[in-house]
């Protein structure tokens, strides 16, 4: 007579503390090989899942999980897991459904509802460095840290071309000491915690701060914000993944979340792979972009 082994259902909190366990220990996993075995004590549950590479899933686990917190694995697995040779960059937008990330004042506080605040925390968890446009510090004066979630607070890097910013915002003056600034190379003066790149007319050029990224040997990066950065390392076919959150709201004009050429075929956007999440009040479209940023990818070598 075969045995009934209760596996144990755990929280949200447990699985979160699963997937960083899983992250510290695909850093040192060997290309070779096809699976991946993660073992952790929580609150004195022996937790222990097998991941194929092959097919892309958890094959094996000894718990339970209900149908948010398997989200959790389905969203931020393929991102950590990634075996990219070159740094895996992803994007977040939160934006109303008339497609608007601000009003015009530059308001964007309450466009995100509590549950994709969160998400966007973990996203800085997993990630080594983030990486934001001078105008969302401007406007939001933001911390970027993992405050709402486990994990480290990774390295900060604000786009500074015009060397205008105040040290004294919250993402340079953290404790921490991980906030940085890359600045214009001809413009740059003694200071701590910077790089420094050319700058031009429309300020850094991608290909520059990928050659940063590969520099400092970061894997997983994350374009937080805002429109124009996001835009920008989008059309230089860089993004290998964006996280757009649609909110159930409309506001009639304001900052729009995207700043592209405009395309003669639609088709062009029907390449992407979606999976579509429900975030509180909002909606979570994951799009992956690995195909469309392989190309760039292969052109440059």
């Amino acid at each position: 007579m075969n045995k009934t082994i209760n596996k144990p259902s755990i929280t949200k909190k447990e699985v979160w503390s699963l997937i960083l366990e899983i992250k510290s220990i695909f850093s040192n996993l060997k290309s070779h090989q096809k699976t991946l075995s993660v073992s952790k004590k929580i609150n004195n549950d022996n937790l222990s899942l097998t991941y194929s590479f092959d097919k892309q899933k958890i094959i094996n686990k000894n718990f339970k999980v209900n149908n948010i917190n398997k989200e959790l694995f389905n969203i931020f697995l393929p991102i950590i897991l990634n075996k990219s040779k070159g740094p895996y960059i992803i994007g977040h937008l939160a934006q109303t459904l008339d497609g608007y990330i601000a009003t015009q004042a530059g308001e964007s506080k309450y466009i995100s509802c509590k549950e994709n605040i969160e998400h966007i925390h973990r996203l800085r968890a997993i990630s080594d460095i983030i990486i934001v446009g001078s105008k969302t510090v401007l406007l939001d004066n933001p911390k970027l840290t993992t405050r709402m979630v486990e994990g480290s607070n990774p390295l900060r890097m604000v786009l500074n071309s015009k060397n205008n910013l105040s040290n004294n915002l919250k993402v340079f003056a953290h404790k921490d000491g991980n906030g940085f600034k890359v600045i214009n190379k001809n413009k740059q003066k003694k200071m701590n915690n910077v790089f420094s790149l050319p700058a031009y007319k429309k300020g850094f050029k991608i290909s520059d701060i990928i050659k940063l990224i590969k520099k400092l040997n970061k894997r997983i990066i994350f374009i937080e914000g805002g429109g124009s950065t996001i835009s920008s390392f989008y059309s230089s076919q860089y993004l290998n993944k964006l996280h757009l959150c649609i909110s159930p709201i409309i506001i009639g004009e304001g900052r729009s979340s995207f700043i592209l050429e405009k395309k003669s075929s639609i088709k062009y956007f029907k390449d992407h792979k979606i999976s579509y999440y429900k975030m509180g009040s909002d909606i979570l479209c994951d799009i992956d972009l690995s195909s469309f940023s392989t190309k760039k990818k292969n052109q440059a070598r």
